[in-house]
């Protein structure tokens, strides 16, 4: 019972982490002036940061999904 509130907790923190930072982010890149940045770094740049908070929630849900729901 412990080991599953523990995944809980440290699942849903991880989730919560990824969306608070995943919004600041997004902000941020909002915040820019539209000349500062050349297009091609703007692209790469948040394709990656996409990639990464998008790879971060699979993992954080499927730590949930896996450990408690499939078992």
């Amino acid at each position: 019972m412990l080991k599953a509130i523990l995944i809980i907790v440290v699942g849903l923190a991880g989730i919560g982490f990824t969306f608070r930072h995943l919004r600041r982010n997004v902000r941020e890149l909002k915040a820019r002036p539209k000349g500062s940045v050349k297009t091609s770094d703007l692209i790469f740049n948040q394709g990656l940061s996409f990639l990464w908070f998008g790879y971060l929630l699979a993992f954080f849900a499927g730590l949930i999904v896996n450990n408690l729901i499939l078992k």
